[in-house]
């Protein structure tokens, strides 16, 4: 009797674990486990492939907001009060300054009521720079029209300077003109997609045909501009002659993707593969962050705080760019 209630209790236990082990609540726990492990591996190894790249936009973009990070140039301050008994100390501040403008152009125009707006934002955008040559060295002499203070920045003397081959020769005809064929071929697109466009297509931007070659036995570097025939053949060494700091910040800056399979249209790639990376980063993160309980109270108090912020940030951007078109 014993025994057969210990086979009976066997089996209800048995049952209750394979019934455990079939729960259908578990499946999409196990899955989306699954699914954040792949997710952080994925936020792991795409932050240790592109390291470098993070490394390259977070230095050269605080590079380009200041000049003395990583600098060329040495900054020379000039003691403070210099200006004051100057022409400068005299200076009409932005209100004022605005007040000038508008009287102006009232006066230039009999026909023309120019008024302040009520909320003018009179302010100026940069420093005033004036520039003069010392020894091949140039001198940048900024002024803050604000607080009248002044300082004096030494460029070194630019050594990306190709040097030419041919002075005489500048533009050079081509007989048939491609460019010209292709600006003929404009008609045919045109009609293809169903616009009417009066007028001779007008060609813009500078597409160049750079090659190398040798010019009496020199290697050279030409390059062509489609565009007017120009030509420049400058002497090639092998080097892109750019400093280390230059060469940065114009990796930096490098967007777009050419017409040929090169070491650019790889980095354009690279670029791409950034931007999706650092959206995937974000909602990673996000995701990784809502699985931790305890953090959720204080990361969604930052969360608010930072769209707060982001809000009043892009609304005083946007009346920036708004008034000064920059």
């Amino acid at each position: 009797m014993i025994e057969a209630q210990d086979a009976s209790s066997n089996s209800i236990g048995e049952e209750k674990q394979s019934g455990s082990s079939v729960n259908p609540n578990q499946r999409p726990r196990r899955l989306w486990s699954r699914v954040m492990i792949l997710i952080r591996r994925i936020h792991l190894y795409a932050g240790l492939f592109l390291l470098p790249w993070v490394f390259l936009y977070g230095l050269t973009g605080a590079m380009y907001n200041h000049q003395n990070l990583f600098p060329e140039v040495s900054t020379q301050l000039v003691p403070v009060g210099t200006l004051d008994d100057s022409v400068m100390a005299e200076f009409p501040s932005p209100e004022e300054f605005a007040q000038l403008v508008v009287e102006s152009l009232e006066a230039s125009s009999e026909d023309v009521t120019v008024s302040l707006a009520k909320n003018h934002g009179a302010e100026f955008t940069n420093e005033m720079m004036f520039e003069v040559f010392e020894s091949g060295d140039r001198k940048v002499i900024h002024i803050d029209p604000v607080s009248k203070a002044a300082k004096v920045v030494s460029h070194p003397e630019n050594k990306e300077k190709p040097e030419p081959l041919l002075n005489d020769l500048h533009n050079i005809q081509l007989n048939p003109d491609p460019h010209e064929a292709a600006q003929n071929s404009v008609a045919r697109v045109l009609k293809e997609v169903g616009i009417k466009a009066g007028g001779t297509p007008k060609p813009i931007g500078w597409t160049k045909l750079n090659f190398l070659a040798e010019v009496n036995g020199e290697p050279a570097r030409i390059t062509y501009v489609l565009k007017d025939g120009h030509v420049d053949v400058t002497r090639f060494n092998g080097d892109h002659e750019m400093s280390l700091r230059h060469f940065f910040l114009r990796l930096h800056t490098s967007h777009g993707q050419p017409p040929h399979w090169n070491a650019r249209m790889f980095w354009s790639l690279f670029i791409d593969t950034m931007a999706i990376a650092m959206v995937c980063w974000g909602v990673s993160g996000l995701l990784m962050w809502w699985q931790i309980k305890r953090t959720r109270l204080i990361g969604s108090a930052i969360i608010a705080l930072s769209l707060l912020t982001a809000t009043l940030m892009y609304l005083s951007m946007h009346g920036f760019y708004a008034v000064t078109k920059m």
